[in-house]
């Protein structure tokens, strides 16, 4: 009857040691998994922002040397013009 008395103790100490342990010790790790969610979920939504800027600049510079491409052959071929006539 005594090993009863016994294993309830242990029991009722166990429990207790188990909600401080939970109260103690994984409450607050939750939190800070949660606030690492948060802060990740942040930074995808700053990364997918950055790569949409990067990828609009890209089109933007693409745009900027087909332009000066096509002022560069202009250039040429008046420069090509004015040997021309400078010849003759």
């Amino acid at each position: 009857m005594e090993w009863i008395h016994t294993a309830a103790s242990v029991t009722v100490v166990l429990g207790f040691m188990a909600g401080v342990f939970s109260y103690v010790i994984l409450k607050p790790l939750n939190k800070a998994i949660g606030n690492l969610d948060e802060a990740i979920g942040e930074l995808r939504m700053d990364l997918m922002t950055a790569e949409d800027r990067r990828h609009e600049l890209e089109v933007k510079v693409a745009e900027i040397d087909q332009r000066a491409r096509a002022a560069h052959h202009r250039i040429d071929r008046l420069e090509g013009r004015q040997d021309d006539l400078e010849h003759r």
